[in-house]
């Protein structure tokens, strides 16, 4: 291969490379269970057995009124339930978090959308409501 080709070639295959690297999904370590998470949620669609028992079944035993709440500030968007099922998750989650319980949402929501993925959870200002109610309730779940 001569200079000027193989020159050409990393023209090209350099740009690529950085792209394919760039779109990777950074890591969070403050909130690193998001993958966890979402991979659990998409586990659980497709599993019906009481294998997946704990810390989602607090939020699945709930999940009505999540599909309540996305009735009524959602349901327009175009977006099914499913794709703001995980952003209510995060947030029942930060409120399971006892460092979290003793915050009010103003405290609390500059380090929750620092954790937001939004590369693997989509935007925060689309989804923030639905995080916002899923706190709320995880509240007063612990509250009972």
């Amino acid at each position: 291969m001569k200079a000027a080709t193989a020159f050409r070639f990393l023209l090209l295959v350099i740009p690529v490379i950085w792209v394919v690297i760039r779109l990777l999904p950074a890591e969070h370590p403050q909130y690193g269970n998001l993958r966890a998470i979402a991979s659990q949620e998409r586990q659980s669609r497709y599993e019906t057995t009481g294998q997946n028992k704990g810390a989602s079944d607090k939020f699945t035993s709930h999940e009505s009124s999540f599909k309540a709440h996305y009735e009524s500030h959602y349901a327009s968007s175009g977006y099914d339930f499913n794709h703001y099922r995980l952003a209510y998750h995060y947030g029942f989650d930060l409120a399971r978090d006892l460092d979290n319980q003793k915050m009010n949402w103003n405290g609390l929501e500059p380090q929750a959308r620092q954790n937001w993925n939004e590369k693997l959870m989509g935007l925060w200002s689309q989804h923030r409501q639905a995080v916002l109610y899923g706190w709320q309730q995880g509240l007063k779940l612990n509250g009972e």
